[in-house]
């Protein structure tokens, strides 16, 4: 009896010490962290922690498998009973609790527990998402979690999972198997997935951006009882705004709005186009497009096409404001009795042109061509016998009442100097920047657009901003930077003086691998090599010296001299000089640095915003 006993025991043992190993990773694992986000199945009512490394417990894994489940929308915390001596019915997941453990998907203790604070291990994990897949307890002989073990791992379920039997799961590890289990199959041979709803691709797995786009609808314009048209709770939802993470309180009067109900998701967009009509599509009745202030727009609803149809709001000569949708085609137009609107930009080049009038008469008119902190531009008519402009000063142009004034604004450098941007950008000293900030880079009418993350940590000194706004909030909705980045400039190997006439002097220069001419009005430089060069057409508007430093170390983002880092240009320029040519090359290629010596060419510091813009490799003596 102890033999059968001790061989009881030891078989036992075996059960709970053995490894499910990995299989080779099949899915992309950034790929299923942005599904299983988006879906919401890690969202607790507790309010989990995001770190990826936390253990994820036995309380916040019911009601996950609760969201993984067709009763996600039916369950909440809520409930009349107290199941467990641990779960008060009070306990703020005791409904998902109770749900997951009538639907057989998890259980309690002998001692009448549920140790609802305990990590949930890779054992318990796997009981519950087999009972999901539709197997029962019977259709496994022996022991049974032996069987759902073999079977969790014949089924894939464990890619990209290493952990074994009794280990704790980190929310990594929940995120792998949920999107292991929607790819998975069920016991009739369904792909999970495809019985909630979502759809899965010829290769076994869940786009993020078809889900996003199949369950999208709208568009919804924010006025009047738009939440109405918004078939969930908006308190509940997920928000972005402009493709930035977002909340229901950044939602403003005249945002374009599209939801998901699958996903419980709203998409923001507030990307606004003021200007004169200048000419509506051919099709009276039902145009397709509207041309504003130099740019032509399709009308993409049957809204924004009455509007614009032949008896409909709006003419040509009107002063309108298009509200232009997720695809930058117009949704719906408003009037300026609907919207009074000023504008900020800088102007990027003036002239004469033919224009109608708001009574439809042409006339001889000059106008200029404006970028606003969005990197949109557009043609404003003024009057030249009265007032005149050049490219770029800073101008307001408000919209009253149909009519157009146009002024040249104060600058705002001394109002914001000497501020540091925060480490993710997302502040520029105490301001925060608005989730749908706009903010340009300029300067001798180049410019560029830029995302908060590029700024991060970006030392900004005195001139640095030429405007800036805020919003009701005191938020930065809109930030114009004076050459900021660095990145307003096209940066390759300056080859020298190859003559000069009376329209300037001829340099010759490599960029990106190719060797061209342009003219500028006096000698770049003394020397050839690495260089910063802002073009217009074949005219070098400008020209900047780089700095050097020799790399001790190289990485995918960033090289290393003696004494500290400097982070690489998402295109930076990498060459191999034989002291006559220049050849195009990858840092990749010349990244061994006992064959090759490397020099990095940079504009200014990180610090201050700079990037390593060029990398010389030469081979070593």
């Amino acid at each position: 009896m102890q033999r059968k006993l001790l061989m009881v025991i030891l078989i036992a043992a075996v059960l709970v010490t053995t490894v499910y190993p990995s299989v080779s990773v099949k899915a992309d694992s950034s790929n299923a962290q942005k599904v299983i986000n988006e879906l919401g199945i890690m969202n607790t009512d507790k309010g989990s922690s995001n770190a990826q490394s936390a253990n994820v417990s036995r309380a916040e894994f019911a009601q996950m498998l609760i969201n993984l489940s067709a009763k996600k929308d039916y369950v909440t915390a809520k409930t009349n009973v107290s199941l467990f001596g641990d779960v008060k019915k009070t306990y703020w997941a005791a409904g998902y609790i109770q749900a997951a453990v009538e639907a057989g998907y998890m259980s309690g203790y002998i001692n009448g527990s549920f140790k609802p604070s305990s990590a949930v291990t890779l054992k318990q994990a796997v009981y519950g998402v087999i009972k999901l897949l539709g197997y029962t307890d019977g259709d496994f002989t022996g022991n049974v979690y032996t069987g759902m073990m073999n079977l969790y791992t014949t089924k894939n379920l464990n890619e990209n999972i290493s952990k074994t039997t009794n280990q704790s799961l980190t929310r990594n590890d929940c995120i792998n198997l949920f999107y292991n289990v929607l790819t998975g199959t069920t016991k009739e041979g369904k792909v999970y997935g495809e019985t909630l709803g979502y759809k899965v691709d010829t290769n076994g797995e869940i786009n993020y951006l078809t889900l996003v786009n199949s369950s999208m609808k709208g568009p919804v314009v924010v006025k009047d009882n738009w939440k109405e048209k918004i078939p969930f709770a908006l308190a509940q939802a997920k928000y972005y705004k402009d493709g930035k993470t977002s909340s229901l309180t950044a939602i403003d009067q005249y945002d374009v709005l599209y939801y998901s109900t699958k996903l419980k998701t709203v998409w923001a967009y507030d990307n606004k186009i003021t200007g004169t009509i200048q000419s509506v599509g051919t099709e009276t009745l039902s145009p397709d497009q509207v041309s504003i202030a130099g740019t032509q727009y399709t009308l993409s609803t049957v809204e924004a096409k009455e509007q614009f149809a032949a008896g409909g709001s709006f003419g040509k000569g009107d002063v309108v404001t298009l509200l232009l949708g997720k695809d930058n085609t117009v949704v719906y137009a408003l009037s300026v009795n609907e919207l009074n609107v000023s504008l900020t930009g800088i102007i990027l080049s003036t002239g004469n042109h033919t224009a109608a009038d708001v009574n439809g008469n042409y006339k001889y008119t000059a106008y200029m061509t404006v970028v606003d902190a969005g990197g949109s531009t557009f043609e404003q008519d003024y009057d030249d016998t009265k007032v005149s402009f050049m490219a770029g000063q800073l101008v307001s142009i408000t919209y009253t009442d149909g009519i157009s004034t146009v002024e040249i604004c104060k600058s705002a450098n001394t109002l914001l100097t000497d501020l540091t941007f925060s480490a993710d950008g997302l502040a520029l000293g105490n301001y925060e920047l608005a989730a749908d900030a706009k903010i340009l880079d300029y300067s001798n009418g180049a410019y560029v657009t830029l995302y908060p993350s590029r700024l991060g940590g970006t030392l900004l000194g005195t001139g640095g901003v030429i405007y800036y706004e805020l919003n009701a909030r005191n938020e930065i909705t809109e930030l114009i930077l004076n050459n900021a980045s660095g990145d307003l400039y096209q940066y390759g190997i300056y080859l020298g003086v190859t003559g000069s006439n009376s329209s300037g002097i001829t340099s010759q220069y490599i960029l990106n691998g190719k060797t061209s001419t342009a003219t500028s009005t006096k000698v770049l430089s003394d020397s050839t090599g690495p260089v910063g060069l802002m073009l217009n057409g074949t005219v070098i508007s400008s020209a900047l010296k780089l700095q050097s430093t020799s790399v001790k170390a190289a990485g995918t983002t960033y090289i290393q001299d003696s004494s500290m880092k400097y982070l690489l240009s998402d295109n930076v320029q990498v060459y191999f000089y034989d002291g006559i040519n220049y050849t195009q090359a990858t840092l990749s290629q010349v990244s061994d640095l006992t064959r090759y010596k490397l020099t990095a060419y940079y504009d200014k510091t990180t610090a201050l915003g700079g990037r390593v813009r060029v990398i010389i490799a030469q081979k070593t003596n």
